[in-house]
């Protein structure tokens, strides 16, 4: 209000016509009139508490959410005095708006810390409940909407929109989408990252039910509840011992023939090898001369040529499946 309007006094019988004339365009849904009368007595210092909340009204039905919610959270820090009608007029727009995660926590909270006055406790339980059924349902929905897209992305897709979605997914229980989702661990067709991505998210849920994987051809059955992680298989942890003492002369090296190693056997999983002191050996050197060339160490020399012809041949089938990783991993 203006210095001006302050040194000017409202008579009551003016204030009384504001007030009603307010009130009729309420009741006569004429609300952009009605807010035109309260701006008036705003500026006089006028606006009682019923027309402050008239004018939240007039905003609700004017679809002014976000001006109706910074309202109510003001009048809710000022007018103590009606603070839970104000919280209950919140609540509604907040329950109107669809914004039910919202309401749960903010009651949840006042449930917490405060007793609700009698005349409001059956109003906010059941905006609370119907909210957490409205929200339980909008999950249920959003659940089906992004399964659907991930079979279809499966069945269609590129890679970074296959992992995106099994990112998301591999958050959620697998078991409301486990028939939909095990045949693919046996499609020729897809990406054998993405099938080890699924099969991980099937051991984290512990399925026990037996599923058929498939990659390069060599196709078994197993039970991912029952299966150890890539690093954690006899086979990954007999090569990562047998290179102890690269890890005690150079670190960094060590982490990255790790990282060569994961890789390779990430792809593979989880078709990995029994260990034998023959296999063992010749992983463990194939990775650590791809590790030192990668990161040109003894530049210059040509390691397959150091290695053993058994050795050659994983570091060709590391190569090899490397270049199917990082061309899906940069699509």
């Amino acid at each position: 209000m203006s210095d001006e309007k302050q040194d000017v006094v409202m008579f009551p019988g003016w204030r009384k016509e504001l007030e009603n004339k307010t009130y009729e365009a309420i009741q006569k849904k004429y609300y952009e009139e009605a807010l035109l009368h309260i701006k008036k007595l705003e500026d006089f210092n006028e606006a009682s508490h019923d027309i402050i909340t008239a004018k939240v009204i007039a905003y609700v039905e004017l679809a002014r959410y976000d001006e109706a919610i910074s309202l109510c959270r003001r009048l809710m820090r000022e007018d103590q005095d009606h603070y839970y009608k104000y919280l209950h007029i919140y609540l509604t727009i907040l329950f109107q708006t669809s914004q039910y995660q919202d309401l749960i926590d903010l009651l949840d909270e006042i449930f917490e810390t405060e007793t609700v006055p009698f005349e409001y406790q059956d109003a906010f339980q059941q905006l609370y409940d119907v909210s957490a059924d409205m929200r339980a349902s909008a999950s249920e929905t959003e659940s089906v909407e992004h399964i659907n897209h991930f079979i279809e992305a499966l069945e269609n897709g590129n890679f970074q929109e296959q992992w995106k979605l099994l990112s998301y997914h591999r958050k959620h229980e697998v078991d409301p989408y486990l028939e939909m989702v095990k045949p693919y661990l046996s499609d020729t067709r897809l990406n054998p990252v993405i099938k080890t991505g699924i099969l991980q998210w099937f051991m984290e849920e512990k399925v026990e039910e037996a599923v058929e994987v498939e990659k390069f051809g060599e196709s078994d059955h197993v039970r991912p509840g029952e299966l150890s992680d890539v690093l954690d298989t006899s086979f990954a942890k007999s090569v990562i011992h047998y290179l102890d003492d690269v890890e005690q002369n150079d670190p960094t090296l060590f982490e990255f023939l790790k990282q060569i190693l994961y890789r390779y056997l990430y792809i593979k999983f989880p078709f990995v090898p029994q260990p034998t002191q023959n296999n063992v050996t010749d992983l463990g050197e194939a990775v650590l001369l791809l590790a030192q060339q990668y990161l040109q160490l003894n530049e210059g020399v040509d390691k397959h040529q150091e290695a053993t012809p058994e050795q050659q041949e994983w570091m060709k089938d590391i190569e090899q499946l490397e270049k199917i990783y990082f061309s899906q991993i940069g699509e």
